[in-house]
């Protein structure tokens, strides 16, 4: 991991991780000598119990200092932006992707320095514009009158005035 994206107690999540899997070790082999002596099934139970314990836990923590790694979590924002008509607010990311402020506003500021995105003023509120995400419509207009018409009709001659209709990007 890069030191943007460090887990804070890293150190602690990888030795959880390493004492988990040595207790689960131990668990099994306990579990294999209960098979001649049956006092040892309870310890095997204690140590399968600890080692499941601190392994899912690191796991935990781990998978969540991966969800909030900047290249993880730039390309789920724009995956979120693209679901909102290409606009997004930090309070959207924060909720939606459920990831903590500061993770969240430093995404969407490395996306706006990136060009990626472009950040606006609306109603005091700041909402982040993704150009790249925005669909092109393209339409029928009439040369001489500019009426304008979908492509979905088969025309070529405007039905107002008979001028010519060229295809235009919106």
């Amino acid at each position: 991991m890069t030191g943007e994206s460090r887990l804070a107690g890293q150190g602690v999540t990888l030795a959880a991780l390493i004492v988990g899997v040595v207790f689960l070790a131990t668990g099994l082999i306990f579990l294999c000598a209960a098979v001649q002596i049956a006092g040892y099934v309870p310890v095997a139970a204690a140590l399968l119990l600890i080692g499941v314990v601190c392994v899912t836990w690191a796991a935990v923590r781990l998978r969540r200092a991966r969800q909030v790694s900047p290249t993880v979590l730039d390309q789920r924002i724009t995956d979120l932006a693209a679901g909102h008509d290409a606009e997004v607010t930090a309070a959207e990311v924060m909720s939606e992707l459920d990831v903590p402020e500061p993770a969240a506003r430093g995404a969407l500021a490395r996306l706006a320095s990136g060009g990626l995105a472009r950040r606006e003023l609306r109603e005091g509120n700041e909402v982040y514009v993704f150009p790249g995400l925005t669909e092109s419509k393209v339409i029928r207009r009439c040369t001489y009158c500019g009426n304008e018409y979908s492509v979905r009709q088969p025309l070529y001659k405007c039905l107002n005035c008979g001028g010519t209709l060229e295809l235009v990007k919106k």
